[in-house]
């Protein structure tokens, strides 16, 4: 086989693959690591070779050729981005950001003119004349874990080519942000901090069931394994009104201490009884000396009690 051209790295052969409109090939090899180039480069060769068996006079080359100096021009230098790469919800919070910032999102002219016929005949774009950005079309398209959505968050930013001085204005912006809400979210979320897989799915049904919240954001982005991450910080990208979004996380913790009680009672069977106020004044003291509920000290009691009496049998 022969070698027509050569990439660096697997974010610049993922790069000229999606701009060639091969977003199949480019997300196969998307979230893999710098090992995998050499099987890579083979990959794309293959490519190239059967494109050119296929048709003589195809320009396949040289449009891979000028998409790679395109991205040798605009590719984003991992290094300028690496805070966000040492904190797993900064990382999740970067592609978030940016995933619903700039969905959807105009690609430059000048990007869009190497592109060729095969960028539209693959969907990539919603039509000719308003290039954009669509989601389903990624390299990363869902990622399941904050390394990966890292790498998701560069790939949106090698495709949208800013200029350097936007780049960093842009990373700037993602950076203040996540200070400010990361103290925020130990307060705010509290509450959800040993929610398990069950409540997190619950309150995911909730968010979905909104019909502001995930603006930009499907259901289908993200993976379950990122459920308990995202929540917290898709509640604070959301761009509703102040005093909204604090009535909402208010009314929503509310429903979700209340859905955790019934299925904590589901299985309780409920008891009725009248009890002196001397009882009473007795079970409030016992109720603050074992830090238990009135239906937990009662159930503790009628145990304890009932395990002496079999003792004594």
């Amino acid at each position: 086989m022969n070698r027509h051209v050569e990439v660096r790295s697997i974010r610049e052969g993922v790069y000229i693959l999606w701009y060639l409109g091969y977003t199949d090939l480019a997300s196969l090899y998307a979230s893999g690591s710098e090992r995998e180039l050499l099987r890579f480069n083979g990959a794309i060769n293959r490519l190239i070779e059967q494109n050119l068996t296929e048709n003589d006079k195809s320009e396949i080359i040289q449009n891979f050729l000028e998409n790679q100096g395109m991205y040798r021009k605009y590719c984003v230098d991992e290094t300028i981005a690496s805070w966000f790469s040492h904190d797993e919800k900064s990382s999740v919070f970067f592609w978030l950001y940016l995933l619903k910032k700039f969905r959807e999102q105009r690609l430059g002219d000048e990007i869009i003119s190497l592109a060729g016929n095969s960028y539209y005949d693959k969907k990539i774009v919603c039509d000719k004349s308003n290039s954009r950005i669509t989601v389903n079309e990624l390299p990363i398209r869902t990622p399941d874990n904050p390394k990966k959505c890292f790498m998701a968050g560069l790939y949106i930013l090698d495709l949208l080519s800013f200029s350097p001085d936007k780049l960093q204005r842009t990373l700037d912006e993602i950076k203040i942000d996540y200070s400010h809400i990361r103290d925020l979210r130990r307060k705010d979320f509290a509450w959800f901090t040993d929610a398990g897989p069950e409540d997190v799915k619950w309150v995911w049904k909730q968010f979905n069931g909104h019909p502001n919240l995930l603006n930009n954001i499907n259901k289908w982005d993200l993976s379950e394994s990122l459920l308990s991450q995202a929540i917290p910080l898709l509640y604070y990208l959301w761009d509703g009104r102040e005093d909204t979004k604090v009535l909402y996380l208010n009314t929503l913790r509310k429903r979700y201490a209340n859905m955790k009680h019934r299925k904590k009672v589901a299985d309780k069977a409920p008891v009725n009884i009248r009890i002196s106020p001397g009882a009473k004044n007795t079970l409030v003291k016992l109720e603050k000396r074992f830090n238990r509920n009135r239906a937990d000290v009662i159930e503790y009691l009628i145990e304890k009690t009932w395990s002496e009496l079999n003792q004594k049998n």
